[in-house]
């Protein structure tokens, strides 16, 4: 798992198209998913009055809308718009390991650098979505790109929508963490 993970960071296309095609890879992509949340998680914790409720929503918003609305908008603007060759699954286990680069929120506690290390981590997982978009839908870089544009497009759009619909979830927990 690490030498995916290191491939994955590295932006490597072989990895990508090993995802898409090894199914017993699904739950190391969510491993690789969670992993990055935790630390991003973590580093979200320092500046926050609750720092048990901001890790619990970093996770919770890195798997269901990082991950899963992501993966699923991704797979429909491919296939319906661009004729992509994928599964919801494939897709699912590619755009996991694209999250790998964010692991690089692992170094965000350094003082005046730190935020270098997440702002890199998060556009080296944006390059590796549309990698993984490639590699799943056996695109050119020329579809996968506008698929990856439009998905995240409509990934923010819904995601937004989601957040502001959820939002009165959390007010009940909060009593729990102060």
């Amino acid at each position: 798992m690490v030498d995916r993970i290191i491939r994955a960071i590295k932006l490597d296309k072989t990895l990508f198209a090993e995802a898409a095609k090894n199914e017993s890879l699904l739950s190391e992509s969510l491993i690789v998913v969670v992993l990055a949340a935790v630390l991003t998680g973590i580093g979200s914790m320092i500046n926050a009055d609750q720092p048990i409720l901001a890790l619990i929503s970093e996770i919770a918003n890195s798997v269901i809308f990082g991950w899963l609305l992501w993966s699923v908008i991704a797979y429909f603007v491919g296939t319906f718009f661009f004729g992509g060759k994928s599964t919801i699954n494939e897709m699912l286990r590619t755009i996991g390991f694209a999250n790998a680069p964010r692991l690089l929120s692992l170094f965000a506690f350094i003082p005046c650098v730190g935020w270098l290390f997440v702002l890199l981590g998060g556009v080296l997982s944006l390059i590796a979505g549309v990698i993984a978009i490639r590699e799943s839908m056996e695109f050119n870089n020329d579809k996968a790109l506008i698929t990856a544009i439009i998905g995240f497009i409509l990934f923010l759009m819904s995601s937004a929508v989601l957040r502001v619909l959820f939002a009165g979830l959390s007010l009940p927990f909060q009593s729990l963490f102060n």
